[in-house]
């Protein structure tokens, strides 16, 4: 075992000590919608993502080569247990990153992503190994004044949303990102309606965001919760879909922090920094 598998490992057992229940979150966090005009939420998988992310203030470095753990979640009570995936960088000035199960090696990764910063360079997802597919899955941009995302799959269409003040009062999150699969329904008379059906949430508070970070990081995690029923009664399709999941969370999450990088980069050189 590797000097970074058995660090990962100890934080795992620190982690399930400290880790609170979801019981102590409201309904609407554990799984069930507060409000009779959205989708009910139930959540069928949990996981725990510790991202560091970038502080409010600080320089706007290149983020360490440092991995993104992702613990399983006892359901039943909320806390993380042994580590389900780690996210890698093979190189520290690179946006991209390996996804791998707990204990395969380095170069067997079941998701990879190629992540460009800049306009016109969306980040590109690749599932590898047994769950490898004919073609990537671009994560593109719904439009310029949002900072919602858009990636198309042969499991369906879905979006990444930051949700308002209602559904993060709803959840008991200070920041809550919810993943949509959007479906076109026919109506009469040859039109179309887009329904929004919820998929997952990552939900970030006090209790759940990543040890050591602050509401004012940007790009920390916290609790991953799923819905993957619809997949499951296909063979394999379950599978890909939680791992698409988890690696569009993680680009959520790349995105929040080279944003704050650019927004302290401007700061920087700007003339009222150095007055």
């Amino acid at each position: 075992m590797s000097a970074t598998q058995t660090r990962v490992l100890l934080h795992s057992r620190k982690l399930s000590q400290t880790s609170t229940s979801t019981s102590s979150l409201p309904p609407a966090a554990q799984g069930s919608s507060s409000s009779s005009s959205r989708p009910t939420f139930h959540c069928t998988k949990a996981l725990q993502i510790e991202a560091r992310g970038h502080p409010l203030l600080a320089f706007p470095h290149s983020p360490r080569r440092t991995p993104i753990p992702i613990y399983n979640v006892d359901l039943s009570t909320g806390i993380a247990t042994d580590i389900a995936y780690q996210s890698l960088r093979p190189v520290r000035g690179s946006g991209n990153s390996n996804l791998i199960r707990a204990g395969d090696s380095e170069n067997d990764p079941i998701c990879r992503t190629t992540y460009r910063f800049g306009p016109g360079k969306p980040p590109k997802l690749e599932l590898c190994g047994l769950m490898a597919y004919e073609e990537e899955f671009e994560v593109v941009n719904k439009g310029f004044t949002t900072r919602a995302q858009v990636f198309r799959t042969h499991l369906g269409t879905f979006q990444w949303r930051y949700a308002g003040r209602e559904e993060r009062k709803a959840a008991g999150a200070d920041n809550l990102m919810v993943l949509d699969r959007i479906v076109k329904v026919a109506l009469e008379g040859g039109k179309q309606e887009e329904k929004r059906i919820p998929v997952a949430r990552l939900v970030r508070n006090a209790e759940v965001r990543s040890k050591e970070t602050k509401i004012t990081t940007a790009g920390n995690g916290g609790r991953l919760m799923m819905n993957l029923r619809e997949w499951e009664g296909t063979k394999g399709d379950a599978e890909q879909m939680e791992v698409l999941v988890v690696a569009s969370c993680l680009v959520m999450l790349k995105k929040e922090v080279d944003r704050r990088r650019m927004h302290q980069a401007i700061a920087m050189t700007s003339p009222c920094y150095f007055a």
